[in-house]
């Protein structure tokens, strides 16, 4: 695991500091250019300040795919390949599933029971649910009316239109914020950005 952490850090660092670097550059020029001509900064934010639906882009998201004609049509290949597929999948986690060789790798040399805990839990959980598969590709194979109910209960759609519509509305307060006082949140965009410029570069030295 600690492999794994100081990859993510030897990886992240460096893009964190080129983000940081742009956004104190970029909020030091807003922030000068608020001092000195607050109107093209609000003319730069008339130009950026576009609409973008969420609805338009998650409707590909809300279309339904029906394989039910198709799963009953074929019922007894889909039950054969569900039952081997869970029979494969059973015959891994009994035979060849290590939870020592995944704790080693996750966590190195020494002695890690969460994570063993854990892995051995997984381990469990997908032998029960492998399991269940295969009970429904017995299923699926001689009785799949029997999967109907099952079915009905579980094929629901949910809408992400309520869930996604505060992202849908407009907030106009940080703009007129800018607009009635321009001076002070430019000086503060500056000072602020000055000093984000003045911390990464003494992480150079």
């Amino acid at each position: 695991m600690k492999a794994i952490v100081d990859l993510a850090v030897i990886t992240l660092a460096p893009v964190l500091y080129v983000l940081l670097l742009g956004g104190a550059l970029l909020g030091l020029v807003v922030g000068i250019t608020l001092l000195f001509d607050s109107e093209r900064v609000m003319r730069w934010n008339a130009t950026l300040n576009r609409w973008y639906s969420t609805r338009q882009a998650l409707r590909p998201l809300k279309q339904t795919i029906d394989v039910k004609r198709v799963v009953y049509r074929w019922h007894r290949v889909a039950g054969v390949l569900v039952f081997a597929g869970a029979l494969f999948t059973l015959d891994v986690l009994a035979f060849s599933y290590q939870t020592g060789a995944l704790v080693l790798v996750f966590g190195g040399p020494g002695n890690h029971p969460g994570l063993s805990i854990a892995f051995e839990a997984l381990r469990i959980i997908l032998i029960v649910g492998n399991v269940a598969a295969l009970v429904a590709a017995v299923v699926l194979c001689f009785r799949p009316s029997l999967l109907k109910g099952l079915e009905a209960a579980g094929d629901q759609q949910y809408s992400a239109r309520a869930a996604t519509k505060p992202l849908d509305v407009m907030h106009y307060q940080p703009d007129e914020l800018v607009r009635a006082r321009p001076k002070v949140l430019g000086t503060l965009f500056t000072v602020a950005s000055l000093y984000v410029l003045f911390a990464l570069g003494l992480l150079l030295l």
